[in-house]
C-alpha cells in the first residue's frame, strides 16, 4: 500500500543528507526512498550535488543558515543542469540545421560560381563531368542542378569533357547561345559578343535565338550576336586547346587563326600586313617553344619578313 509522503522536500532531503534530521525525520525519508526507484534516484541526485557543493557545516553555523546555503547550491546544480541540457538540444538542432543548409546549398538551390583568375582551372561538376576554365572564365551553376537538365553558364573560355547521360542534357548558357550535349568533348569561347563552338568527339547542338546547328567531331561554328543563320565549317588542327594542353597543334591551319591564337597566349600585337598571307596553310606543332622561335618557323616556312616594332609585330 503506498503511503503518502507529502512531507517530504527539499528542506527535508537537505537535513537528512547533512545529519541534522531527527530519528523520525531519518526514518521518514528512509521509507520515502525506498517506496520507489524514483524517490531513491532523487535522494542520490541531491547526495550527488551535496557532495559536489562541498559544503562544510561550521558548529558555529546553525541549522538555518546550513540549509540556506545548501539550498542555493541545489538552484545552482539545477540551473547548470537544466542549461546544460537546454545547450545539448540547442547542439543537436544546430547540426541538423547545418546539415540541412549544406544539403540545400550543395544539392538543391545554391548558386555555385567558379571564376579562374589568373591561371587555367579544371574544375569537376556533380555529375563526374570537368570543365577546364581559360584565364579570366568563369562558370557558375546551382548545386544539385542535374532535375531534368544540366545547366550551367559560362563567361569566357572552357573545354567540357561531359559525362553520358541522355536522361539529362548538359546545356551551356552563354550570351544568347546555348550549347547542348549528351556526353562530348568540346570547346566553347566567348570575347562578349561572338560565341565559338569546336567539337573534338562526339555531337553537339549549338542555338541561338534564330537558328540551330548539329556538330560532330572536328567541326566548329562561330555564332556572332543576332546572328540570323549559323553555318558550321571544319577545324583545322587543335589550337583551341593550347592552355590546357601547353600546344598549338597546326593542321592546314589558316595562318591568321595561329597569330590570333599567339597574341592571345603572349598577350602580343602581332599583324599580318599583307592579305594574301592570312589563308596560307601551316602544319607543324608547337610547344614549348617561346614567341619569338614560333614566328622564326613561320618566317622561314613561308618566307616571309618579321618586323618587330614598339609594341607591334609585322609579318609581311
Amino acid at each position: 500500500m503506498n503511503k503518502n509522503y507529502t512531507n517530504i522536500n527539499d528542506d527535508l532531503l537537505a537535513k537528512y543528507l547533512l545529519g541534522e534530521a531527527t530519528v523520525p525525520e531519518i526514518e521518514q525519508v528512509e521509507a520515502w526512498a525506498a517506496s520507489n526507484l524514483d524517490n531513491r534516484k532523487q535522494l542520490e541526485d541531491f547526495k550527488t550535488i551535496l557532495e559536489k557543493s562541498k559544503l562544510q557545516i561550521d558548529p558555529e553555523i546553525d541549522e538555518q543558515q546550513a540549509l540556506a546555503r545548501l539550498n542555493a547550491r541545489l538552484e545552482t546544480e539545477k540551473k547548470t543542469i537544466s542549461n546544460t541540457f537546454i545547450l545539448r538540444w540547442v547542439a543537436v538542432v544546430f547540426i541538423f540545421f547545418s546539415a540541412g543548409l549544406f544539403f540545400y546549398n550543395n544539392l538543391i538551390g545554391n548558386k555555385i560560381n567558379v571564376n579562374s583568375g589568373e591561371s587555367t582551372l579544371t574544375q569537376a561538376l556533380p555529375d563526374g563531368s570537368t570543365a577546364i576554365l581559360n584565364k579570366q572564365s568563369a562558370l557558375s551553376f546551382v548545386g544539385g542542378f542535374f532535375n531534368k537538365t544540366r545547366d550551367v553558364k559560362l563567361k569566357g573560355e572552357a573545354f567540357f569533357k561531359v559525362s553520358a547521360d541522355k536522361s539529362k542534357p548538359f546545356i551551356i548558357s552563354v550570351n544568347d547561345v546555348q550549347v547542348t550535349v549528351v556526353g562530348t568533348a568540346f570547346n566553347v569561347k566567348s570575347n562578349g559578343k561572338d560565341v565559338v563552338v569546336i567539337v573534338e568527339s562526339g555531337i553537339v547542338k549549338v542555338n541561338n535565338q534564330n537558328d540551330s546547328v548539329r556538330l560532330t567531331a572536328g567541326e566548329r561554328v562561330e555564332v556572332s550576336e543576332d546572328q540570323r543563320h549559323l553555318s558550321k565549317g571544319e577545324n583545322q588542327g587543335k589550337l583551341y586547346n593550347y592552355y590546357y594542353s601547353n600546344e598549338l597543334v597546326c593542321d592546314g591551319t589558316p595562318l591568321n587563326d595561329l597569330v590570333a591564337v599567339l597574341n592571345e597566349k603572349f598577350k602580343s600585337n602581332i599583324v599580318i600586313v599583307n592579305p594574301a598571307l592570312k589563308s596560307l596553310p601551316i602544319s607543324t606543332t608547337f610547344k614549348n617553344e617561346s614567341l619569338k622561335e614560333i614566328l622564326n618557323v613561320i618566317a622561314e616556312t613561308f618566307k616571309i619578313k618579321v618586323e618587330y616594332g614598339q609594341g607591334i609585330i609585322k609579318l609581311k
